[in-house]
């Protein structure tokens, strides 16, 4: 209770004092730190009951050096902390003196837990310590280690590496080949390496790998470990590192021992007694034993004492006793015995032939009573001891005599003796007939007995004639002759009937040509000066035909008539002849070299296989006689640079009798003059022959005996050498002779072109030829006339077109979307046909040409799709013809045709620049390559699109003419059935359906063809206008009133021309 009476106490004493002091302040005390300017700047003024003073702030100093003053005069000077020792900041920093205060920053690589730029006053204490860079990954490159310092840190390359360029490389210690001692190889590893031994050798330690130092690899001798490691039977034989493995004598391995697979080395025990021949010799078994053998002889046989080193048997001879065999028989000693034969004329009691051992006898054989008796027919044996003697009947005889014994020289056989050989046995013209020991006479052949006499047979008086047809028979004493006809032969076939066969070539009654100088020639009548040296060069190929014709019995040297036919060559080549007396004049030379090289053959003794060289021609022959039996045997033949091959096959199918021969011949200038003006090929289209060529080979002719020449089934290759090299755009063509034509001329039957490089053009014929090679070259060579048409009418089509795109343009009466159809295919048909006039020829520049190409592919496109949109539009305006604004009524917006108008053709072109860019342009025109199948970028999407417009318009017109005469009145007053005739047939040109006459230039109608295709799309354009513009009524009426300068009004009903210009359209485009 006290103690609170105490607190009581003190609180009311305390509560006065504080009265009473306040109020007496209230009443004196005056503040003078209210006035601000009592102390200096940074000075703080204090305040006191009576008075005040002042005091620096935190960071400066009195100028009087006082903590506490008063009055003026004093100021307040900034303290350097920074100058002060130790500095405040503390080690391993920068201190920077502020106003009042400092700042602190930590110097590079150490840091302070407060950050840097730390002031003076804020929380926290400043105190710098070392950063360890060595703590964050990264800071070292690979195999370096990273070591702190105060205030940075530095790398140091680990053991076992390097630095090199700022990088640790590994050093290679094994490239010190003193790192490892001998027989030991070194294994680096990064940052370290190792030492192995070698296989074969161990460490001091008995380790593979060396662990110390002072360690080396030793060998291991694996023969001392393992006595066994080479397997039974065999040696083992320690070498430096490895061992070596064999077999003991009298064993063997069949595999090699190799240290990596010595468990495929087994030896085995040598079996010397399978060996051939056996090492015991011939006579003796040979006993096989564990790694050696033994020998033992025959029976009959004893081992040779002779000493030699090999073991052989010698034979027992058991015939050196001579009683060892009876009398009368012949001992034989075997290898390993002996046997007793009788001899010739006995025969040994036992009846054995062959026998040993006494007991046994030879008895004499009587032979003559055997049967047959052994001297023969036609003779008397007589039997002696061992033997037997022959003699013959009278009327036979032997070439041994009579009274031959068995064991003299010679064979005993009793022939009849032949009377006729002695003269006077028969009369004339009879012949002695021998018989078995006697003869006859008969009359010989062509003779027949009369009266005991023979007298002479005229065969030739017989029908028909022996000799047969185209022959002649002469009758001679006792037979008669026959000779075939001239221009005949004897059949060399083996018949036994005398027969005439033709001879296998031509003479000059067969060669001379159906010419009336040729004619006159022969006839020796006088001709004109001009064909005096056409005469003399055609009787000297006569003459030369003629020498091989009638000497058909003497050998015709080849190599003669060759240099003549050179000579007869070399003088056509300057004379200037007319084109009938070459053609005639080179058709008997080639039947005339044809027939002197049967000739040749007919009598192969002097014309063997040869080759003939000479400057104007070469020939190579040859007789064919055994090569054909191997099967597929091929012949190949060369001259002058050109060769032909022929099978086999062909030339057994030829049908040759008695010599088979083959010739190649080449001619060299024959070309010059029997040129490409020559070709003519009826079979040839219209387009082909109009090609220019020319002759770019020698002539060469295949030559071969037999009667069949055309028709074979394996064809006759032909691989001739070009005169000039082939370009690319040329087309070679394989002609042959044909004398059947014109007197001669090239033509492409019978030989296609199977090959053709820039030297050489390979030909496949059937048929042996005179061929050449023609070079077809350029394109078409357009007739002038038609080249004519084709530019006037272009130039027609360009003005027609550029008054029909004037008209649709500036007449705005009749513009709607009929209108804007025919306005876009006039715009592409002009731009093409102009551009095909100006640009088609430019080919200099090979870039402008296909660049060009490339144009009038997308233009004529265009064209043709356009045509497809009339056509499509022309369709479905006739199948909705009540609906009068077709086109408004199905929303088709124009922009819709022109994506399907120009952008498929731009499509089209795209991908086949993309697919083939080469395709454009060729050598000769900016056009796209016809070569190729390029071509079909083109005539694909032309020919789909004539096909759909033919399909269109044929609809079109079946529902035109249906419905025109149910549609209203005024349609019904445009109708004329002369005029939508000609209206509906010009359709077809418009719409492109022309173009298919291109397709029709083929055969005898091909120039027709030709001319109608020109002429109809030429005028295109033309068509275009006269139908749209000059036909349409509604334009011409905006043509009178352009001419009268009239003004109608625009309300005035308005007709379109898609419709054939009798379908009205009353809507405008907007």
């Amino acid at each position: 209770m006290w103690s609170f009476n105490l607190l009581l106490f003190w609180g009311y004493c305390g509560i006065f004092i504080w009265v009473m002091f306040s109020l007496e302040s209230m009443a004196v005390d005056v503040n003078e730190c209210a006035d601000t300017t009592t102390c200096p700047a940074y000075a703080k003024c204090t305040d006191t009951p009576d008075s005040y003073y002042c005091t620096c702030k935190r960071g400066f100093l009195s100028s009087n050096g006082m903590e506490q003053f008063k009055g003026p005069g004093v100021t307040c000077i900034d303290i350097d902390e920074c100058s002060q020792s130790p500095p405040p900041c503390g080690p391993n920093s920068v201190c920077e003196n502020l106003l009042g205060r400092y700042k602190c920053n930590c110097l590079p690589g150490f840091s302070s837990p407060t950050g840097n730029n730390w002031i003076s006053g804020n929380p926290g204490r400043f105190i710098c310590t070392d950063i360890n860079e060595c703590l964050s990954s990264g800071v070292c490159q690979e195999h370096a280690e990273c070591i702190n310092t105060l205030g940075s840190y530095k790398c140091r390359c680990q053991v076992g590496f390097i630095s090199h360029n700022s990088i640790c490389k590994d050093v290679d210690e094994c490239a010190d080949p003193r790192t490892c001692p001998e027989h030991a190889t070194c294994h680096n590893s990064p940052g370290s390496y190792s030492c192995v031994c070698n296989v074969g050798f161990e460490s001091s330690g008995g380790k593979e790998r060396l662990l110390g130092s002072g360690e080396i690899c030793g060998d291991v001798d694996e023969c001392a470990r393992n006595s066994t490691i080479c397997g039974l039977n065999s040696v083992c034989t320690n070498i430096l590192g490895k061992y070596n493995c064999s077999c003991l004598p009298g064993y063997f391995s069949p595999a090699v021992w190799t240290p990596e697979k010595p468990e495929d080395f087994i030896c085995t025990d040598i079996d010397e007694c399978s060996q051939d021949p056996s090492p015991c010799g011939p006579n003796s078994v040979c006993i096989n034993t564990l790694g050696s053998y033994s020998c033992r002889c025959n029976k009959g046989f004893r081992p040779n004492p002779g000493g030699s080193s090999n073991f052989t048997c010698q034979n027992v001879n058991e015939c050196a006793d001579t009683t060892t065999c009876p009398a009368y028989a012949k001992c034989t000693d075997t290898p390993d015995s002996y046997y007793c034969t009788c001899k010739r004329g006995f025969l040994p009691s036992n009846g054995v032939k062959q026998f040993k051992g006494p007991g046994v006898t030879c008895i004499d054989i009587d032979e003559c009573s055997q049967s047959p008796p052994p001297c023969g027919p036609n003779s008397v044996c007589e039997n002696i001891l061992g033997r037997y003697k022959c003699s013959c009947l009278p009327g036979f005889s032997s070439p041994t005599g009579n009274d031959w014994i068995l064991g003299n020289p010679g064979r005993f056989i009793c022939t009849d003796i032949n009377e006729c050989l002695s003269s006077g046995v028969c009369q004339g013209h009879a012949e002695c007939i021998n018989t078995l020991g006697s003869y006859k006479c008969r009359c010989q052949v062509g003779f027949i007995a009369h009266n005991s006499i023979c007298e002479d047979i005229d065969e030739c008086s017989q029908d028909p004639s022996p000799c047969g047809p185209n022959s002649v028979c002469t009758n001679t004493l006792g037979s008669y002759s026959c000779s075939c006809l001239e221009g005949f032969r004897p059949n060399a076939g083996g018949s036994l009937n005398f027969t005439c066969k033709r001879i296998p070539f031509k003479c000059k009654e067969d060669v001379i040509p159906d010419n009336e100088w040729v004619q006159l020639c022969q006839v020796g009548a006088a001709v004109e000066r001009e064909h005096g040296s056409f005469c003399t060069l055609m009787n000297a190929t006569f003459n030369v035909l003629d020498d091989a014709c009638e000497n058909r019995n003497t050998v015709v040297s080849l190599k003669s008539t060759v240099e003549s036919f050179a000579s007869v060559l070399e003088q056509t080549s300057t004379s200037n002849f007319t084109k009938e007396e070459t053609s005639a004049l080179a058709t008997v030379v080639l039947e005339s070299v044809k027939s002197t090289t049967l000739a040749a053959f007919l009598k192969p003794s002097a014309n063997v296989s040869q080759t003939i060289q000479t400057e104007q021609l070469e020939i190579e022959s040859k007789i064919i006689k055994e090569e054909c039996n191997e099967e597929n045997m091929t012949f190949h033949f060369k001259a002058k640079g050109d060769e032909m091959k022929i099978g086999c096959s062909t030339i057994e199918e030829s049908k040759s009798t008695g010599t088979t021969g083959v010739a190649f011949v080449s001619f060299l200038g024959m070309e010059s003059f029997l040129d490409e003006s020559f070709f003519q090929d009826q079979q040839m289209p219209l387009a082909i022959s109009q090609r220019k060529v020319k002759m770019n080979s020698r002539v060469v002719q295949g030559i071969m005996t037999g009667e069949k020449k055309d028709g074979f089934s394996d064809p006759i290759i032909y691989t001739l050498e070009n005169i000039e090299p082939k370009q690319e755009f040329e087309r070679p063509i394989c002609v042959s002779w044909d004398t059947n034509v014109e007197g001669g001329r090239w033509t492409s039957s019978g030989c296609v072109v199977l090959e053709a490089s820039e030297t050489h053009t390979v030909c496949s014929c059937n048929q042996m030829v005179n061929l050449a090679i023609i070079m077809a070259y350029g394109e078409l060579t357009m007739d002038f006339s038609l080249y004519i048409i084709s530019h006037v009418g272009m130039i027609i089509s360009l003005v027609c077109l550029v008054l029909a795109i004037t008209t649709f343009i500036l007449c705005r009466s009749i513009q709607n979307h009929n209108t804007y159809l025919h306005l876009h295919l006039c715009v592409c048909l002009f731009l093409a046909k102009a551009l095909f006039l100006t640009g088609v020829d430019k080919i200099h520049n090979k870039m402008g040409c296909a660049i060009i190409a490339g144009f009038l592919h997308y233009l004529y496109l265009a064209c043709f799709f356009w045509m497809l949109i009339e056509a499509v539009m022309l369709f479905l305006m006739v199948r909705n013809l009540k609906v009068v604004n077709y086109f408004s009524s199905r929303h088709i917006k124009m922009w819709y045709l022109c994506v399907f108008g120009y952008g498929i053709p731009g499509l089209v072109v795209a991908v086949s620049v993309g697919v083939q860019p080469q395709g454009y342009g060729m050598h000769n025109r900016c056009w796209l390559n016809t070569e190729t199948g390029f071509i079909w970028s083109f005539l694909g999407p032309v020919c789909t699109i004539i096909v759909i417009n033919s399909i269109l318009l044929t609809w079109t017109l079946c529902i035109l003419r249906q419905k025109l005469s149910s549609v209203n009145a005024e349609v019904s007053k445009l109708k004329d059935n002369r005029l939508l005739t000609c209206k509906a047939f010009a359709q077809l040109f418009i719409l492109g359906c022309s173009w298919v006459l291109g397709i029709f230039q083929i055969g005898s109608m091909a120039r027709i063809m030709a001319y109608l295709f020109t002429i109809i799309n030429s005028l295109q354009g033309a068509f275009i206008f006269i139908i749209h513009c000059l036909l349409n009524r509604q334009v011409q009426e905006e043509y009178r009133r352009c001419l009268t300068r009239k003004i109608k009004p625009s309300s005035e009903s308005h007709t379109s021309g898609i419709l054939l210009s009798s379908v009205p359209s009353t809507s405008k485009t907007d």
